[in-house]
């Protein structure tokens, strides 16, 4: 299904979903959009969360064109309370991306989408488009060219305030008590 970004206008924005006191006994879906090398980016946060103790699920869009099928949204709400959507760093993906977080944000669950500093007036724009004041953080642009480490180190140098965006309480590093 394809979606018009100009088709559905709101004077006035929606609160989204708020943040959560904490993540603890929440699972956080990871949704890969679908852009090449981005995979790299979820891979880290993905770590990121193991090593804070957070519960997460993968998900991966057929493509970055396109909404996320229903299925998935549906499967992301019925499973998790929180969604981190990664990594838009262009227009069309942008536009996608910001009508998945208002899906899943309806269904009630928090959510932050991850862009690239590029496109942060096209998302500002789509959320006003749409009517959802929706949480977001922008990653350095361009992607593409970035080495795997780099997009670790962006990953890791976002990650504090992409949980902020969906939990209060940010989890430090999880250590493991000795017995």
């Amino acid at each position: 299904m394809l979606r018009d970004p100009t088709a559905e206008t709101s004077s006035a924005l929606r609160d989204r979903v708020p943040p959560f006191d904490t993540l603890e006994d929440r699972t956080v879906a990871l949704m890969d959009i679908g852009k090449m090398r981005g995979d790299e980016f979820i891979d880290r946060l993905e770590q990121l969360c193991s090593e804070r103790g957070i519960s997460t699920r993968r998900y991966k869009k057929p493509t970055n064109t396109r909404v996320a099928p229903r299925e998935m949204i549906n499967d992301i709400a019925d499973n998790c309370q929180a969604v981190i959507i990664a990594l838009s760093d262009c227009g069309s993906c942008t536009s996608c991306s910001t009508h998945d977080l208002n899906d899943l944000d309806k269904k009630g669950l928090a959510g932050v989408s991850v862009l690239t500093t590029e496109f942060e007036q096209a998302f500002e724009s789509q959320k006003s488009s749409i009517g959802l004041d929706a949480a977001s953080v922008y990653v350095e642009h361009p992607l593409q060219n970035k080495t795997t480490e780099e997009l670790h180190r962006s990953a890791e140098s976002a990650f504090d305030d992409i949980l902020r965006a969906i939990s209060i309480e940010v989890p430090s590093l999880h250590t493991s008590k000795a017995a």
